[in-house]
């Protein structure tokens, strides 16, 4: 592929820019508009017939996914009997360079990156795509502060899982410490599936550390397999607690135990994001990436309404209207809906009134009875085991509060099988 020149338009450079697996990656320039571009083709020791034909299929379901945190898909041809396809090329930073570069980094912008990350997933699922490979080296960080995910060379549509178990190399698809317990044993994907990507992407923003980590390829596996999901406030005290109780139900072990879609993630994550400090080197100065970016800004994106308006600064909602908005939800049965509704109601009264308010463990308290409507047994035990241990650290273990809710807690776990 070195200095080939692709339908008398691309020229390749000579030298590539990575070896990813089954594939290659390779600057090259686009003649016609003058332009960069990245050309990525197969791995000419892997080349099969079999493996073309999914590298055909994998481009088209890739240029389906029309969104700005994703390059875009330019072009699509074959060189010497290799596939290749021409990309967007992107500057910025990988996430798993930034961490090894800057360490831990400031939660407003932990929560910002795994914001926009949602945003393209939410898109993702829309068309039934799933990445399968979402990690920190497969995103990066533009100097606009915008995030673009990269790689869908795993990419499948839901309900064909022509290629979801191992590829004819023997390789399973996806990585070590970051690929789905159902990808590990070979199950079916759906959307989840990258929402557990997801979840190990934003512990390893949160840590500079994988969340899960063994001397070797087996032992991480059997910890992915049979350990319980990690915490990132056991290694970072400051993670706010609906980030942690977040990223922890993200690496459920079980699918039907993460969050139900990547809405419920970006509707938690974008009340988190605050100003954003510099990044020195990395992010320009003055630039606001929540603003810069309208992916992850404003309303909550529907059907019909992609990207959503920036944001303006305008008063915050009324939060006794929002919370009888989310009672009037539940009662109609719409616990999925009040459960946002009281998580976003929290949220404000935090920011009024501080984390240890009592109004703040009410709203708290009213999300997890919402996940037990729902049935979400294990989700809703995990939020009231937190508040469980906020309440005995800010009221004692003897307040009538902290022995209601111990009880409560309980009588909720004698009950569960």
């Amino acid at each position: 592929m070195a200095d080939a020149r692709l339908k008398d338009r691309y020229v390749v450079g000579r030298l590539p820019l990575a070896h990813n697996g089954m594939g290659e990656v390779w600057p090259a320039r686009d003649t016609l508009l003058d332009r960069a571009v990245i050309v990525k083709s197969i791995n000419p020791s892997l080349m099969d017939a079999d493996l073309a034909r999914r590298f055909r299929r994998e481009a088209l379901l890739t240029a389906r996914l029309t969104h700005p945190g994703v390059p875009s898909v330019f072009d699509l041809g074959e060189h010497g009997g290799r596939p290749y396809l021409v990309l967007q090329r992107i500057e910025g930073i990988a996430l798993s360079d930034l961490t090894a570069e800057q360490g831990r980094l400031p939660i407003a912008w932990v929560c910002a990156i795994g914001a926009q990350i949602s945003s393209v997933l939410i898109a993702a699922e829309r068309i039934g795509l799933v990445h399968r490979d979402l990690k920190p080296s497969n995103v990066m960080l533009e100097p606009s502060g915008a995030v673009k995910v990269l790689d869908f060379g795993l990419a499948a549509i839901h309900g064909d899982d022509r290629y979801s178990r191992i590829t004819h190399t023997g390789q399973s698809l996806g990585t070590v410490g970051y690929m789905a317990p159902e990808q590990i044993l070979g199950e079916p994907n759906d959307h989840r599936t990258d929402l557990y990507g997801l979840g190990g992407t934003l512990f390893h923003l949160l840590t500079a550390e994988a969340p899960f980590d063994g001397v070797t390829t087996m032992t991480t596996l059997r910890h992915q397999l049979s350990d319980p999901p990690p915490r990132p406030s056991q290694a970072r005290l400051d993670t706010p607690a609906a980030l942690d109780e977040l990223v922890h139900a993200l690496l459920a072990n079980s699918p039907a135990d993460r969050p139900a879609s990547a809405v419920e993630v970006y509707d938690t994550l974008v009340p988190l994001v605050g100003p954003l400090p510099p990044i020195p080197g990395v992010v320009r100065d003055g630039i606001d990436a929540v603003r810069s970016y309208a992916a992850i800004v404003g309303q909550r994106p529907t059907p019909g309404d992609w990207p959503p308006s920036p944001r303006v600064d305008r008063p915050g909602p009324d939060p006794d209207h929002a919370a009888s908005e989310a009672e009037r939800l539940f009662l109609a049965g719409e616990f999925r809906a009040a459960a946002r509704g009281w998580r976003q109601v929290g949220d404000h009264r935090a920011q009024q009134y501080g984390p240890d308010h009592a109004l703040v463990f009410e709203s708290r308290l009213r999300v997890a009875r919402a996940h037990l409507a729902l049935g979400e047994v294990d989700r809703a035990l995990r939020q009231l085991d937190l508040l469980l241990q906020d309440r005995v650290r800010v009221d004692g273990p003897d307040h009538p509060a902290t022995r209601e809710l111990r009880q409560e807690v309980d009588s909720l776990r004698a009950a569960t099988p």
